[in-house]
């Protein structure tokens, strides 16, 4: 691509009086990096507008899964300017700005639920909002290079709505004759469905993807009224109930329905959540679809519905899809019936996520697993500070973290970050997660780390990643408690090895000697009390009953006999030991 020619983007122009507003539409998005490039579009853009921003200049940009945004208000003249010197900007990148804005990136960073990862995996549609671990990589090359390619003349759409069509001056550059980027398809991991997702947050959502058609906005407002009836108005165990639609590739929408928690009232909150919006699969009642409809109809008959849809009409370009006027968007949504959003309901709930803070298996649903794939065989090394063993192998490496396996194949993997400490994370396409510590094993160095799994990836895969100290190795204490749970663990499951079993063994032997002289010592406490009752008798005789010796002798002769054969296994077992220590 070369970078002195120009192409003009496309423009979408709506009249409408007053502030005028306009903005830039890209094809590019999060889903088009790879872990290793994460955050590029994002730390593009944030450069970008460094070069624009003034006091008082009403400008915001986001980025999503396959359109990047730039949107700016205020007069015609304010707005051609910032959109010319923001064109500039992403044809000559103020690179030197990089370190401060990716730790703006970074601090602004929120800590909600993150669901993408789990349906997609940490690839494409799984890399964001928020996922920065690319920029500990990023160079000014490669920076520049990706604002050259994804953010050219040709992978773009200007809109403005105003008084007037102005004349803007968008230089960005392109190749004659590029043509937008298509978006990358939408695939996500081989889960069984529907599913529960830990990803945290505070509130009960569910998350569906689900094709985009215009019953997706009628079942969001039919699922949204529902529950802020059911949780809110007759329960009060909510505040706020929210339903959200999102573009991804032109073809399919992520919808997500969540409601906030009371921590008094979580569960029982989150099995009505569940209720109301299960039983919208069966039956919508006409009343509260008339409802819903009307309320997205209301939108339509306020005046200049061309510009106010400007915005949606470029991203439909960008993404290929056809534009319809507000006329036919309206005769759309009215002409949604109730098997079409009973329909819909059912798709969303089958290709459904489920965040519940409080409890799992709220649906009939089990708990998506990552890391899932057969064991590798390979070399084994064991952890210190915990009940877990690594085994690194040619084709991947496979966590052993007590009863629970986690796998990642080197073909498989989205990043291998690299610590200065020279401790490493492999981290799969599916997000699962096998860490090298060599502060934490006795029989792996850094340099062994090195040697085991760098070779078997690609370049372009690693990432540096700063980190302040490495982990601390445990004391004495614990590392004996770690293989005592161990040593229990492969007992019960009959997987002892090695320094393990003979160890198990040397711990079973010690608990048969200390048996065996419990044993002989009560056995020679009874033949000597045995002895002492008859003498006792003797002194009495013959006056003493003759039933006392019938039953103490023979009692004294057992115990007597006892004792001497404790005695002689524990001179046996000591021998062995002592034969066995000269071997």
């Amino acid at each position: 691509m070369t970078t002195d020619a120009q192409t003009r983007p496309r423009e979408l122009y709506a009249h409408r009086p007053g502030r005028a507003t306009g903005g830039l539409v890209f094809r590019v998005g999060y889903a088009d990096e790879t872990l290793p490039t994460s955050g590029t579009t994002a730390l593009v853009v944030a450069l970008a507008l460094r070069a624009v921003e003034r006091p008082g200049l009403d400008v915001a940009a986001s980025v999503g899964p396959t359109v990047t945004e730039v949107r700016v208000s205020g007069s015609e003249d304010r707005i051609r300017t910032t959109l010319r010197d923001l064109s500039r900007a992403l044809a000559d990148l103020p690179v030197r700005h990089r370190g401060t804005e990716t730790r703006a990136l970074r601090e602004r960073a929120t800590d909600g639920a993150v669901l993408p990862p789990w349906r997609y995996g940490l690839q494409g549609y799984g890399l964001g909002p928020g996922e920065y671990t690319g920029l500990y990589r990023a160079t000014d090359e490669h920076l520049r290079a990706w604002a050259r390619e994804r953010f050219a003349g040709s992978n773009a759409v200007a809109w403005f709505t105003g008084e007037t069509a102005p004349d803007l001056d968008i230089p960005l550059p392109d190749a004659m004759g590029a043509a937008a980027l298509l978006p990358p398809p939408v695939h996500g991991l081989t889960q069984q469905l529907p599913a529960d997702a830990p990803a945290g947050g505070t509130q009960v959502l569910w998350d569906a993807l689900v094709p985009d058609v215009p019953a997706v906005a009628v079942l969001a407002e039919v699922a949204r009224r529902a529950l802020f009836k059911n949780l809110r108005h007759d329960r009060g165990w909510t505040y706020d109930v929210s339903t959200s639609v999102d573009v991804l590739d032109g073809e399919h929408v992520t919808l997500q329905i969540a409601a906030g928690l009371r921590g008094e009232t979580a569960a029982a909150a989150t099995g009505e959540f569940l209720d109301t919006w299960g039983r919208l699969r069966y039956a919508v009642d006409a009343d509260e679809l008339e409802a819903a409809r009307a309320h997205l109809l209301v939108a339509f008959d306020e005046p200049h519905r061309e510009a106010a849809w400007l915005p949606d009409d470029a991203v439909r370009t960008l993404l290929g899809r056809p534009v319809p006027t507000p006329a036919e968007r309206r005769a759309a949504i009215a002409a949604v019936t109730a098997a079409d959003v009973i329909s819909l309901a059912h798709q969303a709930w089958d290709s459904g996520l489920l965040v519940a803070p409080v409890g799992q298996g709220w649906a009939g649903t089990s708990l998506i697993t990552r890391g899932a794939g057969e064991p590798v065989p390979g070399r084994a090394f064991e952890r210190i500070d915990a009940d877990a063993t690594i085994v690194v192998g040619d084709a991947g490496a496979t966590l052993r973290d007590g009863r629970t396996r986690t796998t990642i194949r080197f073909d498989e993997t989205a990043a291998l970050l690299v610590y200065p400490d020279g401790g490493r994370l492999l981290v799969g396409l599916d997000g699962a997660q096998v860490p090298f510590e060599p502060t934490l094993h006795d029989d792996l160095s850094a340099r062994g780390v090195a040697e085991l799994v760098d070779p078997n990836l690609p370049a372009e895969l690693v990432i540096p990643v700063p980190r302040q100290e490495a982990p601390e190795r445990p004391g004495s204490d614990q590392i004996q408690r770690v293989e005592q749970a161990r040593i229990e663990r492969q007992v019960e499951e009959g997987t002892l090895t090695g320094s393990n079993r003979e160890m198990a063994v040397a711990v079973g032997r010690l608990a048969f000697v200390i048996l065996l002289g419990l044993v002989l010592l009560a056995g020679a406490g009874g033949t000597i009390l045995c002895l002492a009752t008859l003498m006792a008798w003797a002194g009495a005789w013959p006056d003493g009953p003759w039933e006392v010796p019938a039953l103490v002798v023979p009692a004294g002769l057992v115990s007597a006999g006892v004792t001497w054969l404790c005695y002689r296994k524990i001179v046996r077992l000591g021998d062995a030991a002592g034969d066995g220590a000269n071997r």
